[in-house]
């Protein structure tokens, strides 16, 4: 065992069995927070996966300026 295990362990001993719901409270919401992190890892690294998969895909004349531009105008017009 760890030595920061063992502290908690011996702070857990030293708590009242009345409180002991909060402790067990505190460490579920702890293991949630693990796993989703897992979770969210894993997403974050299939969505870099994506759009590694998706570069160099535009064409070789592609300007985005000017297509930002265009998406503008079509999308605001003329405000002036």
């Amino acid at each position: 065992m760890t030595v920061l295990k063992e502290k908690a362990f011996d702070m857990i001993q030293r708590i009242p069995d009345d409180n002991m719901f909060y402790v067990i409270n505190i460490l579920e919401n702890l293991e949630a927070m693990s796993k989703n992190k897992k979770e969210e890892k894993t997403q974050a690294m299939a969505a870099f996966d994506d759009l590694l998969k998706l570069r160099n895909r535009l064409p070789a004349d592609f300007d985005a300026k000017r297509e930002l531009e265009k998406a503008r105008e079509e999308k605001y017009g003329n405000l002036s």
